[in-house]
């Protein structure tokens, strides 16, 4: 046994104080008052009877005195908190996990949200652990990180810096040495959870209307022109929701859509007559018990067409190309008197680069014998294409398996993020700082320019240099269906095994309480004194 308030000296000192008070007091007689009678034949029967009746008057006297000193032991013992091991068990580590994904700001009935519930779920189980429980404070976006703490103090100071945060949850990593991993969660966002650890669910259904998709593209038929898809789901019952795109200065269009429980809207909306810039597609709807999903913003870029300089000794196809591109404004140069110009949105160099690196985007078509360029490293010849990155923005939707070429320049690669290649050859390579897209091959040493996809490619390039990149259909990051869940109804358990390891003080007064309600009883039975 250990005493957490106590030193053990200070322990036997207490306990020693008190039961020779207890006894002393119990025992103190009071000096009786002498009175003189007439005769003593009227008390002598009720002496005979108090002489047979000595020993259990005796016992009386002990039991009673036992019981009063056991009362004030109990009470003055629970002073020094004691602890005894195998019988409260051993200090656990707990590990406390909270949710943190934007699903736990939801709305509950009685009006404060998951996230809430959470944190008292979280600041009960610390108040019921043990005495020399140790405890660490977890939360699955990955952002925190805190270790174990014997401190209460402190880990309600942890909790109180976590909030729900728009990021993809994660479970966090867990070494293994922990007694127990409570997680306190409404099991939306975070479906993955350890067999071993035990959750508490602080779900419960709620209504949402949420954006669930927002992107901005160029129409087909112009470039130039814009176009907003957008898709919103009811969770919840059948709701009025009221729509509003909105960009700078006047531009806005509204409109009200009825969905029913369930259902999902989708529409692409004309963005001809907003200008440039942000644009933000809110909704609002009645007793929505999740705001947060309730905006969603994307970029339009601004209406003008792009400066674009080609500098060439002549390259009818591409030039053809770029005249019939309405996004361009196309300016033609002889490399012999070409000149930097400020107001050039993106230079275009066939066969040709000047000295000095420009400090725009710059598209380099072959690769002529300039330092910052890398080039010079031999030729090869008719390379054929193995690899592409179609994950890049400049390579979306194009293919280049049919693509035939000539000759190829090698170039030093490094540092630089090759986009095609055949095996070990450099075919497209791109530098993003400074900002500039390369062919390593001549256009006319190629049937690229025939191919299908060489138009989407120079537009893709032109937009990645420009960067405006072409907006395609996306997920809203922070949206998630608020009534799937992956936990059952909270069970108490954790609270009927976090009882057990409450400390002995508990019990002790408990006992007191018992043994004082029963010496009460005894007492005015008679039975004690």
């Amino acid at each position: 046994m250990k005493f957490l308030a106590l030193t053990p000296l200070q322990t036997v000192l207490l306990a020693t104080a008190t039961a020779g008070t207890v006894i002393v007091l119990y025992f103190l007689k009071l000096r009786r008052r002498r009175v003189f009678v007439s005769s003593s034949m009227l008390w002598r029967r009720v002496i005979e009877e108090h002489l047979a009746n000595s020993i259990w008057e005796r016992f009386r006297n002990v039991f009673s005195a036992a019981l009063a000193v056991a009362i004030s032991l109990l009470i003055a013992l629970s002073i020094a908190r004691p602890h005894i091991e195998w019988l409260m068990g051993k200090p656990q580590r707990i590990v406390i996990v909270l949710d943190t994904s934007p699903s736990m700001n939801t709305r509950t009935s009685d009006g404060r949200t998951r996230w809430k519930h959470a944190v008292d779920e979280a600041l009960s189980l610390l108040d019921n652990a043990g005495p020399s429980d140790e405890f660490r404070i977890a939360e699955p976006s990955g952002i925190t990180a805190f270790g174990f703490t014997a401190d209460r103090s402190e880990a309600r100071k942890q909790i109180d810096e976590l909030s729900p945060r728009s990021i993809e949850p994660r479970f966090p990593f867990l070494d293994g040495g922990e007694s127990h991993v409570y997680f306190f969660s409404d099991g939306v966002a975070l479906k993955e959870i350890p067999a071993s650890v035990e959750a508490i669910s602080v779900f419960e259904p709620a209504n949402n209307a949420g954006i669930t998709a927002f992107d901005i593209r160029p129409t087909p038929s112009n470039p130039i022109d814009f176009e907003a898809y957008l898709e919103l789901d009811n969770l919840g019952k059948p709701a009025e929701i009221g729509l509003t795109l909105s960009g700078t200065d006047e531009d806005r269009i509204t409109k009200t859509v009825l969905l029913g429980a369930g259902e999902r809207y989708k529409e692409v909306l004309d963005l001809s007559s907003f200008r440039g810039g942000p644009v933000r597609a809110s909704i609002l709807a009645k007793d929505d018990a999740l705001p947060s999903d309730n905006q969603a913003v994307a970029y339009l870029p601004a209406k003008r067409k792009m400066r674009t300089l080609l500098v060439t000794r002549g390259n009818p196809d591409l030039q053809t190309l770029l005249k019939s591109d309405r996004s361009v404004e196309l300016l033609v140069a002889d490399p012999n008197n070409y000149r930097y110009l400020p107001d050039v949105d993106v230079y275009i160099f066939d066969r040709f680069a000047p000295s000095m690196q420009p400090s725009k985007p710059a598209v380099i078509i072959g690769t002529p014998a300039v330092s910052w360029l890398r080039s010079g490293n031999g030729v090869v010849r008719k390379p054929k294409v193995t690899r592409w990155s179609d994950t890049h923005p400049i390579m979306r939707h194009v293919a280049m398996h049919d693509v035939s070429i000539q000759r190829v320049s090698r170039i030093d690669a490094e540092n630089l993020t090759v986009i095609a290649a055949a095996n070990e050859i450099p075919l497209i390579v791109a530098s993003e700082k400074p900002k500039w897209v390369m062919l390593t091959f001549d256009l006319n040493a190629s049937d690229f320019p025939l191919q299908a996809g060489f138009p989407i490619f120079v537009h893709n390039v032109l937009a990645w240099l420009n960067n405006d990149r072409p907006a395609m259909h996306a997920g809203n990051p922070i949206f998630f269906n608020v009534n799937e869940t992956v936990l059952k109804d909270k069970a108490p358990a954790y609270r009927r095994r976090l009882w057990l390891h409450r400390e002995l003080w508990v019990y002790m007064l408990l006992v007191a309480v018992a043994l004082i309600s029963a010496e009460w009883f005894t007492f005015h039975r008679r039975i004690t004194l």
